[in-house]
């Protein structure tokens, strides 16, 4: 295990979640800020009732780990995290993660399987939220690839499973859950995740190269705001979920939080007169090189064509 390999080093991580965060994780995550970006601009409630933190995914370790630092920094206590299995797998990633309070979820079982997972994780969290606590996930699988922040309707499905949601629909969940928007004026993984979409799939190493690059590379200005608890009152049946997922996506899409070349990207997307703004330009131009390089010989219109998605913000 990695905590036995740092101890060899004279290195002994804290075991209870509050020191581990206190000594290591927060810390560490100042420092993030600090060299790696150009400040964070953070607009957090200062009311903080239990629930669910519903959030917009562009990187699987900094979306959730600036957020609590954002929520340290306002004096609110940090929240559990919502992560895929897939990050699980990795023996030293699992471990540090769960003492940063971290629960599971597999998102590739099916059938009978998916279903008990899914009653479990309702579950887990309702039982964090039913002891004062607040759950960070992710409001659809996987990080947004095409710039869209698309609320997924069955997460609040699952959320809603431990409240009775299969037979009274989204109306259980008023109250419990809040919106959240992280953006980044610059992406670490930009060519990374744009070489993902035109591949159509994610290479073995992608996971644990994406967490690095997301933490060590240059993002810019970084901007995050919440909005207050979300009403889904007379969201029923079936399509109330549908509903209750467009009720958080207007949530997101009225708060005051916009990267640096959102506009840019979208005119360039509808009028294709070129990207007037030079460091957009610049980057697309670099992901363009680093995207050949990986896959040689991949049209080059698509991959800027790619790029501009993933930098446009449409909710």
């Amino acid at each position: 295990m990695v905590l036995e390999q740092l101890r060899l080093f004279g290195i002994d991580l804290p075991r209870h979640p509050q020191d581990m965060q206190d000594e290591w994780s927060l810390p560490f995550m100042r420092w993030v800020v600090a060299e790696t970006t150009s400040g964070m601009e953070a607009a957090i409630g200062r009311e903080d009732p239990p629930g669910v933190i519903l959030s917009t995914h562009r990187d699987i370790v900094c979306d959730p780990a600036l957020y609590n630092l954002a929520r340290v920094e306002a004096g609110l206590d940090t929240t559990h995290i919502v992560l895929g299995t897939n990050l699980a797998g990795i023996p030293w990633v699992k471990e540090i993660m769960q003492l940063n309070k971290a629960l599971f979820i597999d998102r590739s079982a099916t059938g009978r399987a998916a279903l008990e997972q899914q009653i479990s994780l309702s579950n887990q969290i309702a039982e964090v939220v039913a002891d004062g606590g607040k759950v960070w996930i992710a409001q659809s699988p996987g990080r947004t690839k095409n710039g869209v922040d698309k609320t997924h309707p069955a997460i609040l499905r699952m959320l809603g499973l431990a409240h009775g949601g299969e037979k009274e629909g989204a109306d259980v969940l008023s109250g419990l859950v809040r919106a959240v928007a992280i953006r980044y004026d610059v992406n670490p993984c930009d060519a990374r995740v744009v070489a993902e979409r035109i591949r159509g799939e994610k290479v073995a190493e992608d996971d644990v190269v994406s967490m690095l690059e997301g933490l060590r590379g240059w993002k810019g200005k970084v901007r995050l705001a919440e909005s207050a608890p979300l009403s889904f009152s007379g969201m029923t049946g079936k399509e109330g979920w549908l509903e209750a997922a467009n009720a958080v996506n207007r949530s997101l899409a009225e708060l005051p939080v916009r990267g640096a070349w959102a506009n840019a990207a979208e005119k360039e997307l509808r009028m294709g007169t070129g990207v007037e703004n030079p460091a957009l330009a610049d980057r697309v131009e670099d992901i363009g090189a680093k995207v050949s390089n990986m896959m040689p010989g991949t049209d080059l219109e698509k991959i800027k064509e790619c790029a501009l998605e993933f930098y446009r913000e449409e909710v």
